[in-house]
C-alpha cells in the first residue's frame, strides 16, 4: 500500500492549483518523498509543482497517452515515493465529448487513486453540500475520499459546513485554505506564468503550506488516501538507440515547455542532453549535433530574442550546415523571419521559413488534434495566440503534417520542413505513439550520419 490521491475541483479556478502546491510543500518539508503529477498537456503547472517538491512532475494525459503509458508513467515516477500527489485538470468531469476524454474522472478510473474535491465556498453557504453531493453521486467509480475547502472566512464558518456537508453528504470534510491575496498567482494569455517568473514561489509554497497546516487534518488526508501499488513498472517495447546523439535544448524563460518524460526518454536511449539559452547564449554549444526548440513565450521575451543576433547567427548557419533541427509552437515561431505583436511591433527572428509569426487575440486551432506524418500516427495538443503569414510568393517550406480535429470534422496542415528543419505548432508526447517518436528521432539522427 502507498498514499496518492488525485486534487481534483468543480471548475477551473476554484483553487485546485494552490491546494496541491500547499499540500506538496507540506508533505516535503516533513520529509516524505513526493512523486508530482499533473492530469492533461499543461507544462505550467509542473513547474509549480518543481519548486514546491523540488521533484520534476509528470503529465498525465488520458487523451494523447494510451492506458499502458499512463500506467507505465505513473509506476516509473511514483516507485521508491512516499506520496503520489496528482493535480487534476478543470472539473473533475470535464473531459473531451460525451465520453469526457483526457478528464481527470477517466484518469482517476485508470489508476484507482482515490479523489479529494476542491469546492470554492465564495459566495456560497449551504450549498456548497449540494454540489459536493452531486460530484459524490455523478460516478460510484469514483472514489471521493474527502473535500478541501476553499475561501472560507473563519473557523466558525468552516465548523458549520463541515458538520453539514458530512450530514449531508457522508464525504469527509478534511479542512479549508482561508482567503488570502498573498497567496494568489498571475495569469497570463497561456494560464498561469511560469514558476521562474513569480517572485518568491518558494516563500508563497510554504505560506499555503503552513495554512493547510493550520486548518487541514492531515492525518485523515493520509488515512483515506491509500492505494494498492505495483512492485515494478510494465516495461514498454525498445525505443531506438540514440547513441552519439549530442542534443541542444533550448531552455530558459522564453523556452521551457518540455515534458520531462520526454527528455528523460531521449537520454535513456542514449543521447546527451546540452541545455542552452537563446536568450543570453552566444551560439548553440559547439559539441551539438542536433537542435531541440521546444515551446513557451517567445513573444513576452521577442525583444530580446530579436537582440540576440550572435546566437540567431549561430542557428542560421548551423541550419544552412543540415544541423537536424526539431521545434515545437515557440521554436517554430522562433524560426520564422519574425514576431508581429498584436500593437503593430516587429521583432525579427532566425528567418528560417519564409513566413512570419502574428500574435492574435484568439487562440488558434486550440485543443486536442491528431497529426498524420507518413502513415505514422499521434495525438498532440495545440495551445497559441499566433498565426504564420507569408508575404512571398515562393514558399520556401513544405508541410508534411496532415492535422484534424475528428471531433468537429476540421483539417488543416502544419509541419513545416526546410532542409534538416522540422516544426509546428502542436506539442506532441514522445510515449504517445511509438512510431511517431521514432520517426521524430531518425530526424534528428539522419543528418548527423548515426543511421
Amino acid at each position: 500500500m502507498q498514499n496518492g490521491f488525485i486534487i481534483a475541483g468543480t471548475n477551473s479556478g476554484c483553487g485546485k492549483t494552490t491546494i496541491t502546491i500547499g499540500l506538496m510543500r507540506y508533505f516535503s518539508r516533513k520529509s516524505y518523498k513526493v512523486a508530482p503529477f499533473k492530469v492533461g498537456p499543461d507544462y505550467i503547472d509542473p513547474a509549480f509543482h518543481r519548486v514546491a517538491t523540488g521533484q520534476y512532475s509528470h503529465n498525465l494525459d488520458s487523451y494523447m497517452l494510451r492506458d499502458e503509458s499512463i500506467q507505465f508513467l505513473f509506476d516509473k515516477y511514483s516507485t521508491n515515493s512516499d506520496i503520489s500527489i496528482v493535480e487534476g485538470v478543470m472539473g473533475l468531469y470535464d473531459g473531451l465529448g460525451e465520453k469526457t476524454q483526457g478528464s481527470t474522472a477517466e484518469l482517476a478510473r485508470l489508476l484507482q487513486l482515490p479523489v479529494i474535491l476542491v469546492v470554492n465556498c465564495k459566495a456560497l453557504y449551504q450549498s456548497v453540500a449540494a454540489i459536493i453531493n452531486g460530484f459524490v453521486q455523478f460516478d460510484k467509480n469514483i472514489r471521493i475520499a474527502g473535500v478541501i475547502l476553499n475561501h472560507v472566512y473563519s473557523n466558525d464558518q468552516f465548523a458549520f459546513l463541515k458538520q453539514y456537508i458530512q450530514k449531508q453528504c457522508q464525504t469527509p470534510c478534511l479542512g479549508y485554505l482561508p482567503s488570502d491575496k498573498e497567496i494568489a498567482l498571475e495569469s497570463r494569455h497561456l494560464g498561469l506564468v511560469q514558476a521562474n517568473e513569480v517572485n518568491k514561489l518558494s516563500s508563497i509554497s510554504d505560506r499555503i503550506a503552513d495554512s493547510l497546516e493550520q486548518h487541514c487534518d492531515m492525518d485523515k488526508l493520509l488515512q483515506y488516501t491509500t492505494f494498492e501499488t505495483k512492485n515494478e513498472p510494465t516495461p514498454l517495447p525498445d525505443y531506438p538507440k540514440l547513441s552519439g546523439l549530442k542534443l541542444a535544448v533550448a531552455s530558459d524563460k522564453a523556452f521551457s515547455f518540455y515534458y520531462q518524460a520526454n527528455l528523460d526518454l531521449v537520454q535513456e536511449c542514449g543521447a546527451e542532453l546540452l541545455f542552452f539559452s537563446p536568450l543570453t547564449d552566444q551560439q548553440i554549444p559547439d559539441e551539438a549535433n542536433a537542435l531541440y526548440l521546444g515551446g513557451g513565450y517567445p513573444e513576452v521575451f521577442a525583444r530580446e530574442l530579436s537582440e540576440n543576433r550572435s546566437m540567431i547567427e549561430s542557428i542560421k548557419s548551423a541550419v544552412e550546415n543540415n544541423m537536424p533541427v526539431y521545434a515545437e509552437c515557440g521554436g517554430l515561431m522562433y524560426l520564422t523571419e519574425g514576431i508581429k505583436s498584436q500593437d503593430g511591433a516587429f521583432y525579427p527572428m532566425c528567418g528560417i521559413f519564409n513566413c512570419y509569426t502574428e500574435m492574435t487575440a484568439r487562440l488558434q486551432n486550440f485543443g486536442y488534434c491528431t497529426i498524420n506524418w507518413e502513415e505514422a500516427e499521434t495525438r498532440a495538443h495545440e495551445f497559441h495566440h499566433s498565426l504564420l503569414v507569408s508575404n512571398h510568393p515562393d514558399k520556401n517550406f513544405e508541410t508534411v503534417f496532415s492535422i484534424r480535429k475528428t471531433e468537429i470534422n476540421r483539417q488543416w496542415q502544419g509541419g513545416l520542413t526546410y532542409k534538416s528543419v522540422l516544426a509546428g505548432y502542436p506539442h506532441i508526447h514522445f510515449y504517445s505513439d511509438k512510431a511517431f517518436y521514432n520517426k521524430i528521432a531518425n530526424w534528428w539522427l539522419r543528418q548527423s550520419n548515426k543511421l
